[in-house]
């Protein structure tokens, strides 16, 4: 639990409860914050390695390339 005027922190046996005061922050900054917060959280259970990322990327950019290519021949 927080003692905190702009934000109340609670903890249930499932869920985190968060109350922030409306004029604390901004709405679209908060939707940020939580995207930001729920990317960290499956970056962090992620098996992929930066090399396996890096591998797939580059198979990626070769398949799109190799899709445009073809259309920008015909």
């Amino acid at each position: 639990m927080s003692n905190n005027p702009y934000y109340n922190l609670s903890v249930d046996e499932q869920n985190i409860i968060i109350k922030i005061d409306k004029k604390a922050i901004d709405y679209q900054q908060l939707t940020q914050l939580l995207n930001h917060l729920e990317l960290k959280s499956i970056s962090q259970r992620s098996q992929l390695t930066e090399e396996s990322a890096a591998e797939l990327a580059n198979e990626i950019d070769s398949t799109v390339w190799s899709q445009v290519k073809s259309k920008l021949s015909r």
